[in-house]
C-alpha cells in the first residue's frame, strides 16, 4: 500500500481541527477510513474528503499534509505509530500527548506542540511557538517521553513541568525555559531569555552562554570536567539534536545547581569552548 496525501481543497478559512488524522487510521482501515472523518472547522463539521483532496503517493504507510496556507490544529494528536509529515506551517497543538511514530514538520509550529508528549519523535524544520513540551492547559505534568528537535527558534515555557525525553532547540528560546521541570534534558543552541529553570526540581539543561538572568535559588557548581557530555554529544549528533554553534569535543561545563529555592537539585550546564 502506498502513503497518503492530503491537501486542502480551500486554504482561506477558520483553523481545522486535525484531531483524528493519524497514519494509524490509515494503516488499520486504508484510504476510505480517513475520508469518512468528520473534522471541525471553525463551528461547522465536516468530512475529511470535503476538506481535503486524497491522492495516493509518497512512501508505503506514509501520511503526508499539504496545507497549502490553511491552518491546521492538533497535528499528530495522540499518535502511536507510522510516520506523518506535513509539508507546510502547522497551528497549535502539534505533536501533543503525542506517544510514538513521526512526526516530521517542514515548517513553524504554533503553540503547545509536544504538549504532554509521552513518545516518539517531533522533528520541526522552523520556530515552535509557546509552551513547547509543557502541559496542556490546565494540565500539571509536561512531557514525560519521547524527544523533539526544532531547527529554529521557540517561545517562552519550553519545557515547563518536563517529566521526562528530550528537546533540542537550535536557535534561541525565550523566558522561562525549564521552569518547575522535574527531569530530562532541554538543550538550547543560541540562549535563552530569563529565569531558565525556575523552580526545577531535577533534569538539564544545556546553554551556550548564561541565561539572561538565573534565578536566585540557584548556586554556582563551578567549571568543571562531566565526562558525560561526550556520551551525550555523541547520541545528539546522531539524532541531528547538537546545535551548530555548541563545542564539538570537550567536557567542561559551568555548572549551576538549583533551584535550590523549590528544594531543586537540577542544573543549568553552560557549556565552555573548546
Amino acid at each position: 500500500m502506498s502513503g497518503l496525501i492530503l491537501t486542502t481543497r480551500d486554504p482561506a478559512g477558520p483553523p481545522i481541527d486535525m484531531t483524528g488524522v493519524l497514519p494509524e487510521r490509515l494503516a488499520e482501515g486504508g484510504r476510505e477510513a480517513l475520508a469518512g472523518l468528520t473534522l471541525l472547522r471553525g463551528r461547522e463539521r465536516h468530512r475529511l474528503d470535503a476538506l481535503f483532496a486524497l491522492e495516493d503517493g509518497g512512501p508505503t504507510g506514509v501520511l503526508i499534509l499539504r496545507p497549502g496556507g490553511a491552518v491546521l490544529d492538533g497535528v499528530g494528536t495522540g499518535m502511536t505509530t507510522g510516520e506523518l509529515r506535513v509539508e507546510g506551517e502547522c497551528g497549535a497543538y502539534t505533536g501533543s500527548a503525542m506517544r510514538g511514530g513521526a512526526l516530521n514538520v517542514v515548517g513553524n509550529c504554533g503553540a503547545f506542540a509536544a504538549a504532554e508528549m509521552s513518545g516518539g519523535r517531533l522533528r520541526i524544520a522552523g520556530d515552535a511557538g509557546d509552551f513547547l513540551g509543557a502541559p496542556l492547559a490546565g494540565g500539571t505534568r509536561g512531557m514525560s517521553g519521547g524527544s523533539v528537535v526544532v531547527m529554529g527558534n521557540a517561545g517562552d515555557r519550553v519545557g515547563e513541568r518536563m517529566r521526562r525525553g528530550l528537546i533540542a532547540v537550535h536557535g534561541r528560546v525565550g523566558s522561562l525555559c525549564g521552569a518547575r521541570m522535574i527531569a530530562g534534558t532541554i538543550v538550547v543552541g543560541a540562549g535563552c531569555g530569563p529565569d531558565a529553570g525556575q523552580a526545577m526540581r531535577r533534569g538539564s539543561i544545556l546553554l551556550p552562554r548564561e541565561p539572561e538572568a538565573v534565578p536566585s535559588g540557584f548556586v554556582d557548581g563551578g567549571m568543571n570536567d562531566w565526562l558525560f557530555l561526550e556520551l551525550m554529544r555523541k547520541e545528539l549528533i546522531d539524532g541531528g539534536a547538537w546545535p551548530s554553534g555548541f563545542p564539538t569535543a570537550g567536557t567542561r561545563a559551568r555548572r549551576l545547581i538549583g533551584d535550590r529555592s523549590a528544594g531543586g537539585i537540577g542544573e543549568v550546564l553552560v557549556l565552555a569552548d573548546t
